[in-house]
């Protein structure tokens, strides 16, 4: 006598709507009506009632179906083999090459294109409309090398990620590689210097120079030092900081962004966009 094959999921339609509607509060606090008049609660119902659908079916696929979803990532059923091990193939070939599925996916294998860190950063943005249901993707990367204060990948290593990712992409997807843009900032800083520090007036110029420099970098700028967020504004208040926090500095006399010394920030042409610190100056008085 054979042993019964047994199910793979036998939750019902009660247990699917109760589990859900269990964990409301855990990721949406403010859903308070969990009556079944609301909206939401009908929602829930619908998906319960749509996976025990697809639970009840999940036992009863013919082999020449599972031998169909076998061959959608590449793994054709051997003569002989038993439908097991050819799904278990097919389970291995997802697992060594998983697809995109998120932009963080895309953002994480750009990374790893070069194995010698040509890609020192990279940012996937994701883009669709209604009249084109397939997803446009753009990833922007910047190289590890090049100009400090705005590098600029090469053809060859926008190719290289293009080739990498590609293959990851889901079906019908659009990928561009491109280069980050870049918005032009210029400051001009006067401090007045702190006597009691005894630091010299070269010395703190050098030092403020350094600090803004580094604060504004692509790469290790930002606060967390791992590179300026993209699309984020260059607020004055954070100079400031930047600035006062050099030993030798007792305050600033005057900072001027792009030339203007009202302006509280200077706001990024793009998402995608980074600092490109084209001009600074800075001199140090004594009061």
């Amino acid at each position: 006598m054979p042993l019964p094959v047994p199910d793979l999921d036998d939750r019902s339609f009660d247990q699917l709507a109760a589990e859900a509607r269990a964990l409301v509060p855990r990721y949406f606090p403010a859903w308070t009506d969990h009556n079944p008049s609301d909206p939401g609660i009908t929602l829930l119902e619908l998906f319960a009632f749509l996976i025990e659908s697809s639970l009840y079916r999940i036992d009863r696929i013919p082999e020449q179906t599972l031998e169909r979803f076998a061959a959608l990532v590449g793994v054709e059923r051997q003569a002989d083999e038993a439908i097991e091990q050819t799904l278990a193939r097919a389970l291995e070939s997802l697992r060594s090459f998983p697809r995109a599925v998120t932009a963080a996916d895309l953002e994480r294998w750009a990374l790893e294109t070069d194995p010698g860190g040509g890609v020192a950063r990279a940012t996937a943005v994701v883009t669709s409309d209604a009249l084109d249901s397939a997803p446009r993707i753009e990833v922007v990367i910047v190289p590890s090398d090049g100009d400090p204060a705005a590098p600029v990948p090469t053809a060859d290593l926008r190719q290289a990620v293009f080739a990498f990712l590609r293959p990851r992409c889901l079906v019908a997807t659009r990928l561009r590689v491109v280069a980050p843009d870049y918005t032009p900032v210029s400051l001009t800083v006067t401090v007045a210097l702190d006597p009691r520090a005894g630091a010299g007036r070269g010395e703190v110029e050098l030092e403020v120079e350094s600090r803004l420099r580094d604060f504004l970098s692509p790469l290790d700028g930002g606060k967390d030092e791992t590179g300026w967020e993209f699309g984020r504004p260059v607020y004055r208040s954070e100079l400031y900081q930047r600035i006062e926090g050099v030993d030798g500095v007792d305050h600033v006399r005057k900072l001027l962004l792009n030339d203007d010394e009202s302006l509280g920030s200077i706001q990024l042409v793009s998402a995608t966009s980074l600092v490109e610190l084209r001009d600074l100056e800075v001199a140090a008085t004594i009061d």
